[in-house]
């Protein structure tokens, strides 16, 4: 069973805001056999930090959850903070056991390097979401990245660390596209997962004309605790702070500096969507959430 620390930018329930820190967060705590949450970090990304974290420690008290959470950047360079300490200090007390899931910006993991010269050798594992390989493409118009991009030395930092990186890119997440009709055999239209859901779905109907959307972060938790649902590939990354300050993650060439990561791609999407929602269902089932 893996350990595991979410460090994101959760919005679920800030209108305007995407919901999918919280489904990622939710689809962990439906699979407590594979995973235990040892801790929350917050990061700004998806809104500025004072609104993550608020709505973070708002959505933990509303669950029930006994998990500590711990506040983290609020901007680019922000890394001398509560949750870079927390990060240093578990990954040295732990090594070798600790997953650090990142789904929103890239700070806190260069904050807790700063703090502890060791961290990257310390921790089993990093799962980012985020960078795109091509223009994301959406009914026509073109979605930027947000979560690499936010702070490039923080990123550059992760993928040229030598610790064991996965990356789930924004392409290879475009598979686990959620729709209202696919959840309507688990959720009722008032359950508690569907409200708090609803706005985003009218959100992306808006902006991008979709009948859904990508729950991008998920994606990223579900490679942390079920690898077997993805085909595994190895991505030689060009380690260049221009092309990560657009979230762009090129396929290196021989001859410029590169790391070599993990870019896996889910293997197969109806499985996966049904794994998807077994395990919000069973988190709903778990905290007495009506469904």
């Amino acid at each position: 069973m893996k350990k595991v620390i979410i460090d994101f930018d959760n919005t679920l329930g800030v209108r305007g805001c995407d919901v999918d820190d919280g489904l990622a967060l939710l689809y962990l705590l439906g699979n407590p056999e594979r995973c235990s949450v040892e801790a929350a970090c917050t990061s700004y990304g998806n809104a500025d930090l004072a609104t993550v974290d608020g709505n973070t420690r708002r959505l933990f008290a509303e669950l029930g959850l006994d998990i500590p959470v711990f506040r983290g950047a609020a901007e680019p360079g922000d890394t001398v903070t509560e949750a870079a300490r927390f990060l240093a200090e578990a990954a040295a007390a732990a090594p070798g056991e600790l997953s650090i899931l990142v789904t929103g910006s890239t700070t806190n993991l260069l904050g807790a390097a700063r703090a502890d010269s060791n961290f990257f050798d310390n921790v089993a594992e990093i799962v980012l979401m985020g960078g795109v390989t091509e223009s994301l493409v959406i009914n026509g118009r073109i979605m930027d990245e947000l979560n690499l991009s936010c702070d490039p030395e923080a990123t550059l930092a992760i993928l040229a660390s030598g610790a064991p990186v996965a990356v789930t890119t924004a392409q290879a997440c475009l598979a686990a596209h959620v729709t209202r009709a696919a959840l309507a055999g688990a959720f009722a239209a008032d359950s508690w997962l569907m409200r708090a859901i609803d706005y985003w779905f009218a959100d992306m109907e808006g902006r991008y004309a979709w009948d859904g959307f990508a729950v991008w972060d998920q994606v990223a938790a579900a490679m942390v605790i079920k690898p077997e649902l993805f085909e595994q590939q190895a991505f030689p990354v060009t380690l260049n702070r221009r092309f990560l300050a657009a979230g762009y993650l090129e396929r290196a060439t021989a001859a410029a500096p590169q790391a070599t990561i993990a870019t896996p791609v889910i293997a197969d999407p109806a499985a996966y969507l049904t794994d998807a929602v077994a395990g919000w269902s069973r988190a709903c089932d778990r905290l007495g959430l009506a469904r």
